[in-house]
């Protein structure tokens, strides 16, 4: 089934697959720079919102509401048209793309002129005995959530256990990856965990520890050397622990082997160590560089394509130097506005611009009320670094509703303790679970999954 063929169009479509930053931001941007009439705009995506990401630790560990971290597309955007679906296939020649609508009640075909893809990324899982059954990710919201309340549920697990080196098992967790998103889950899991251990009579809070497990020479690459160096002393001061140069090797029931051959008994491994492209893009004959990525010109377009364009994660997008821009939503953001821009002038038989983007810097939340930060060439550290790190995303947070959601949470998270309670959303948690004791479920009561 077609929507509508390109016969019958009063106007040029702009399909957008993705409604992560890059998609989202790109159809906005359009909704300013075309007028009326002149194209329309419609994004595609397999879910009607998107993830604020630079607030997902924060959303799973309890400082924020995790519904605040998400943003509805249909309020985010007005003229644009969107669809909800799952993205089968895309037939180049035809110009058509093939999803799957929500139910699964067949395939249906949806025509455009021109193409964005931006199908963001997924976590990078290598062939790791034991990641994909035993490890935790960050990259959505229930990611987010069923790590808290597994941590919650560890903690329970220590204070039923007389044992303390069963205690400190399960309360050791091991990040690895020492990028901002792995920073940032190493030290806001530790406060989360130390402040709630108060509540556990048998634990006491030094039993929590954190090992960080990073393959490169220091963390926090994407910062200068002296910013990384303060962020590796404040969390090592704070008793994190931070294993430069190695990585995980295997993950066994209750013991992390690392490719150094050091074993850590620990059953919580949260992998934050790099991305990977969409699998979408496999089932696309488009050019791709050895890792998977989709290879565009200076424009924005798809290499050897007219019609299709690319940005965000799984897009090399080189710039000035011929350097591709980092997998950042900041990035993301502005490849977004800048292909509103080149699309708008394709339509008007403008030529294109390359996109040329400057980093307006780079920040990390480091738990405890601090952070470090580079921003327009100055650099930052501890306090006023964490203090510019919520203003600057605050300011960034869609919609003023959102924004005065968020400054409460955090108000409210200043002021009163945090509770330390399951949420039950995610499989494997709170009813969903079966029976530790291999009982049947009560009447009326659900058997787990």
């Amino acid at each position: 089934m077609v929507h509508r063929s390109p016969s019958d169009r009063p106007a040029p479509r702009i399909l957008i697959v993705g409604g992560g930053f890059g998609g989202a931001y790109c159809a906005q941007a359009l909704e300013r720079k075309l007028r009326a009439g002149e194209a329309e705009v419609v994004l595609l995506d397999r879910n009607n919102y998107f993830i604020f990401h630079p607030l997902l630790v924060e959303a799973g560990t309890g400082s924020l509401e995790p519904r605040h971290a998400v943003v509805a597309i249909r309020a985010f955007l007005d003229r644009t048209r969107f669809v909800m679906g799952e993205v089968i296939d895309v037939e180049l020649d035809g110009r058509r793309v093939v999803y799957c609508p929500p139910g699964g009640a067949g395939s249906l075909r949806l025509a455009y002129d021109h193409l964005v893809l931006a199908p963001g990324s997924v976590t990078r899982l290598p062939d790791v005995p034991g990641l994909r059954e035993r490890g935790f990710e960050m990259k959505s919201l229930s990611d987010a959530v069923r790590l808290r309340d597994h941590a919650i549920r560890q903690l329970e697990r220590a204070d039923a256990s007389t044992d303390e080196s069963v205690r400190r098992r399960l309360l050791h967790l091991v990040v690895v990856g020492g990028n901002f998103t792995g920073v940032e889950v190493a030290g806001e899991f530790q406060v989360f965990l130390r402040r709630a251990s108060r509540r556990y009579r048998r634990v006491d809070r030094d039993e929590v520890a954190i090992t960080m497990v990073e393959l490169g020479s220091r963390i926090l690459p994407a910062l200068d050397e002296e910013l990384a160096g303060y962020a590796t002393d404040r969390m090592m001061r704070r008793g994190i622990r931070i294993e430069l140069g190695s990585s995980v090797a295997r993950i066994d029931d209750g013991l992390v082997t690392l490719t150094n051959g050091e074993t850590l008994e620990s059953e919580t491994v949260i992998w934050c160590a790099g991305i990977a492209p969409s699998p979408l893009l496999d089932r696309l004959p488009l050019l791709r560089d050895g890792r998977g990525y989709l290879v565009c010109d200076r424009d924005l377009r798809v290499s050897g394509r007219s019609e299709v364009w690319a940005i965000g994660d799984s897009a090399v997008n080189p710039g000035p130097d011929g350097v591709s821009y980092p997998a950042t939503a900041q990035h993301a953001v502005r490849q977004g506005a800048h292909l509103a821009d080149n699309l708008a002038r394709v339509l008007r038989g403008r030529p294109t611009r390359p996109c040329d983007i400057r980093s307006r810097g780079e920040l990390a939340a480091l738990g405890c009320r601090t952070g470090v930060a580079k921003v327009f060439g100055l650099k930052l550290s501890g306090f006023p670094a964490w203090f510019l790190w919520r203003s600057v995303y605050l300011l960034k947070m869609p919609g003023l509703a959102r924004k005065v959601r968020v400054a409460l949470d955090w108000s409210m998270d200043l002021v009163f303790a945090r509770e330390a309670v399951e949420l039950g959303l995610t499989s494997g948690s709170g009813r969903d679970r079966p029976d530790p004791c291999g009982r049947p479920p009560s009447p009326g009561e659900p058997a787990g999954r």
